[in-house]
């Protein structure tokens, strides 16, 4: 059932974002080098991504304001990097791959990993720790957000690291905190349809010539300008008017109590355990049916394969729910 102190909306909106990733991932694991090629993959993950940690940012807004420093260090490590932790482990086991390299990977290269929780609890961090620092130099919180921002973003063009998933953490701050500040200034989601349209327009001009390895064509390159800079600031531009479209409109168009929207709800509840599942059995299940349509087109192998591991991971999921304690180490529900 529907949980009634939840935002219906958002849940659901993550429930339609998780789906759009569970598809993303079999077209990539299809296709792997023909996806950044492939203009639906590129608009998907144009904004999808982005759009998550938006959402978690507008969630965790009442939180972060009146939550204790360490105690919700201490509840955010138990929700994100024990089920990091524990799905790593569960991946590592059925890999057959049990080199040491592997287990330093997960560390030193999260994005080899389930990188999402691994960079949603380190934003969390630098998160709380900057609204800390705020109240201990008596400054506006959102001043030093904006700064801790413009730091890990100047590193991550200036010095390019690789590591830790850093890039990942800079990049995905700021969608985190504009989730945040739309929650905290609610002028901020547009709900006006005569500014809508427009934003998805310019979304959709945009995310057609998205990709995630270089810049359009159609933008020249721009002396004593390095090409990352305007790879991330055209990235980065495309997915705030996704953003801005889908926080618009879910309001909308997402709070209709209908089998739908609850089916997309409960999802949505629970995307942690879907991402992290779909992730681990994706490879098995794209390889499985390849071996049944070793003739298949790759347009049928991609939409099997979806199918397929939604519903395996959607069985998964809700076993985990029922005990208490695979539902809090696997799935992050305290």
């Amino acid at each position: 059932m529907i949980q009634s102190k939840r935002l219906l909306w958002a849940d659901s909106l993550k429930g339609w974002l998780m789906i759009l990733v569970v598809f993303g991932h079999a077209m990539q694991s299809v296709m792997p080098d023909g996806c950044f090629h492939n203009h639906l993959w590129n608009m998907i993950y144009s904004f999808h991504m982005p759009a998550f940690m938006a959402v978690s940012g507008y969630f965790a807004c009442r939180v972060h304001r009146y939550g204790g420093g360490k105690s919700l260090c201490s509840r955010r490590f138990l929700q994100l990097m024990m089920p990091y932790v524990a799905w790593s482990a569960t991946k590592y086991g059925i890999s057959g791959d049990y080199t040491l390299i592997r287990v330093v990977n997960m560390v030193l290269y999260p994005d080899t990993s389930f990188w999402f929780l691994w960079v949603l609890f380190f934003i969390n961090l630098i998160f709380i720790f900057s609204q800390w620092l705020a109240s201990k130099l008596n400054i506006d919180e959102l001043v030093m957000i904006a700064l801790s921002s413009l730091l890990l973003l100047g590193i991550m063009v200036g010095m390019e690291i690789r590591m830790f998933g850093f890039q990942f953490i800079a990049y995905y701050f700021v969608f985190y905190t504009m989730g945040y500040c739309i929650h905290l200034f609610p002028r901020l989601q547009i709900g006006n349809g005569v500014v809508l349209g427009p934003l998805l327009i310019c979304w959709t001009l945009l995310a057609w010539s998205w990709n995630m390895h270089e810049l359009p064509m159609w933008i020249p390159a721009i002396p004593h300008i390095a090409s990352s800079l305007l790879q991330y600031a055209y990235r980065g531009v495309t997915a705030l008017l996704a953003i801005l479209f889908l926080l618009g409109m879910a309001p909308k168009f997402l709070n209709a109590a209908c089998r739908l929207n609850g089916f997309l709800c409960e999802i949505g509840m629970v995307s942690l355990g879907y991402y992290t599942c779909h992730i681990t059995i994706n490879g098995w299940v794209v390889y499985g049916v390849r071996k049944l349509l070793p003739t298949g087109s790759d347009a049928v192998i991609v939409g099997l394969s979806f199918v397929l591991c939604l519903f395996l991971t959607f069985c998964i999921v809700e076993g985990l729910k029922k005990n208490k304690i695979t539902a809090k180490v696997l799935l992050g529900k305290l």
